[in-house]
């Protein structure tokens, strides 16, 4: 499994970015209304997100060895409550309504949430199987998924500074 605590690191330093794009008061002079809208509901939408991946993380590293144990069918009950929650903030993120100045982020908005569904996706059957093929496919998913949250970052940070000039 990646690193976690570096993902949740990166996530929750992401919503700072909002603020500080966002406090200028020359910055709300050029952005539209739907455009604050839209930077509110992602920068909302980001801080829920990086808290189920980093709960989700947590849960996942802490995995039993024994599979069919007690113990084990206790965490799948966890596991699958912590995959819900990371669904739960991605559709959160599809529902934001995307706005003119943020349309160029907002692309790459939807293939992140898309990555990330199908890593969540990858990640309990492949631990359920104990199969390190599976495992590392879901892995490869979750670190494709992050890179494209990076990008979204990124571009979301371009867009917004192009609306603040």
């Amino acid at each position: 499994m990646p690193d976690m605590r570096r993902i949740a690191s990166f996530l929750l330093s992401f919503p700072l970015l909002f603020s500080l794009l966002l406090s200028s008061p020359a910055a709300f002079g050029a952005i539209t209304e739907a455009d604050a809208k839209y930077a509110q509901s992602a920068g909302k939408a980001t801080q829920e997100f990086s808290t189920a991946i980093g709960d989700w993380g947590d849960t996942y590293q802490s995995a039993p060895d024994k599979v069919n144990s007690p113990e084990y069918r206790n965490w799948m009950k966890k596991a699958q409550a912590a995959d819900k929650a990371v669904k739960v903030t991605l559709t959160n993120f599809s529902k934001i309504k995307v706005s003119a100045g943020y349309k160029g982020s907002d692309t790459s908005l939807r293939k992140f949430i898309k990555a990330y569904n199908n890593a969540i996706d990858l990640y309990s059957p492949a631990i359920k199987k104990n199969d390190r093929k599976l495992v590392k496919k879901a892995n490869d998913a979750l670190v494709a998924a992050t890179t494209l949250f990076t990008n979204w970052g990124n571009e979301f940070a371009k867009d917004t500074s192009r609306l603040a000039q």
